[in-house]
């Protein structure tokens, strides 16, 4: 129940108010105030009216719950599309002739901002059903459909009117609305990139609203998704702002927050790669370089490695080497960076390895010895019986091919190239 809840209350999170005498004004917490682009004072004034005040009192003692927003998105969880529609069908019917009984009452100001507020309550809460239901069950592969008759009349709206933004159901309908359009125009596919979702919603944004709305949605959709972004992808949409207000807003206020998480995914993925790289570390063989450094397998994580176990005593080892230099030849630049050529050798003595590598001019390669010859770690460890010996090691440092093919085998390198891909 607490997961439900917390996920209702992100998806309510920026355009939140507080339930107070009157729902209809933005509290602290909403974007339009905290980036200071809206100014506030006309609404203030309007719900002063002596005029108005009577008959807002009326009209939220009989709906003042349709701005319980949570509990509004509750009511939904466990009815059919069909009968949310009805319900709210009535609901707005029963708002209008309300408003219109006291129409002669109020000043026309109020009542053309009740007539837009209750057409987008039901707008908005007829759109939160799929969007939020669908993301309830993450199990689900696609976004909840509703039946095009329903919707039909949202292809006429132009959402031109700057005023609109007045109202909380509309500020709280774009979002949704966004959503569920561009999730059609996909086949109602779930995202599993939420940078790619961002920016497609963004787009979809771009191609159906202008103006105040436009620049409004925009940063509604970054506000929203700033711990899920990137900092490209938060620029991008920024720059799509006309509005100088809401555009810094979003580059002082949200874009260090894209900022901070991606320091704090780089540092957790280069944690995560240490500590891989120690646990794989623990199970292979200890090797010496040319300088006497002590490394392993797991010094060329990422890569895919060719591993030549040899000695210099070794006739068939030796004969093998000019091909390892051809077939490194033909890799590109791009494939060199990707492919490690690794020679093992298992020789008694240190000095006759490292003469061999000079006389055999492998310098170029990567090297590593095994002490202590047919005893060594490495013959031990791989139950190697006769050398030469080759070995393929994919890019995550698991041994593919305990024994692989010869340099001079020719299907040797396309061998190699089949695990750059994987």
């Amino acid at each position: 129940m607490k997961y439900l809840f917390y996920i209702l209350f992100l998806f309510s999170g920026l355009n939140a108010f507080a339930q107070a005498s009157n729902p209809f004004l933005p509290d602290s917490t909403d974007l339009i105030l905290n980036c200071e682009f809206y100014d506030n004072s006309e609404m203030i004034k309007l719900f002063e009216e002596e005029q108005n005040k009577k008959f807002i009192n009326i009209y939220l003692e009989k709906f003042g719950g349709q701005y319980e927003f949570e509990k509004r998105y509750s009511e939904f969880l466990n009815k059919n599309i069909d009968d949310w529609e009805m319900n709210l069908y009535d609901v707005r019917n029963q708002q209008t002739a309300l408003l219109n009984n006291f129409k002669a009452e109020i000043s026309p100001k109020l009542y053309d901002f009740l007539t837009q507020d209750i057409k987008y309550n039901y707008w908005h809460l007829l759109m939160a059903y799929p969007v939020l239901r669908s993301n309830l069950d993450t199990k689900m592969k696609t976004l909840v459909s509703i039946p095009k008759i329903m919707t039909d009349e949202l292809s006429k709206e132009k959402f031109d009117e700057k005023e609109l933004l007045n109202s909380i159901n509309f500020r709280k309908f774009l979002s949704f609305y966004i959503t569920y359009f561009n999730s059609s125009e996909k086949k109602f596919e779930k995202y599993s990139d939420m940078v790619k979702s961002t920016v497609d919603k963004s787009e979809y944004a771009i191609s159906k609203l202008n103006g105040n709305n436009l620049d409004y949605a925009l940063a509604t959709l970054l506000h929203s998704n700033k711990d899920k972004i990137s900092s490209s992808a938060t620029r991008y949409i920024s720059s799509q702002i006309d509005n100088e207000k809401l555009q810094n807003y979003c580059k002082s206020k949200i874009l260090p927050v894209v900022l901070k998480n991606e320091e704090k995914i780089a540092e957790k993925a280069k944690e995560d790669s240490k500590k891989k790289k120690e646990e794989i570390a623990k199970d292979y063989p200890k090797l010496v370089d040319l300088a006497g450094k002590e490394f392993n397998f797991s010094k060329y994580l990422g890569k895919v490695i060719y591993v030549d176990i040899w000695a210099s005593w070794c006739g068939p080892c030796r004969k093998e080497f000019p091909y390892s230099v051809t077939m490194h030849k033909q890799l590109s630049e791009k494939e060199k960076k990707e492919i490690v050529f690794l020679y093992i050798s298992i020789d008694d003595e240190l000095n006759n390895w490292k003469d061999a590598i000079q006389k055999m001019d492998l310098g170029e390669f990567e090297h590593g010895y095994s002490k202590g010859g047919w005893n060594s770690e490495m013959v031990q460890k791989y139950k190697i019986s006769g050398i030469p010996r080759y070995m393929i090691i994919d890019k995550t440092g698991k041994i593919a091919v305990s024994e692989a093919p010869r340099p001079s085998n020719p299907e040797t390198l396309d061998e190699l190239l089949k695990f750059t891909k994987k």
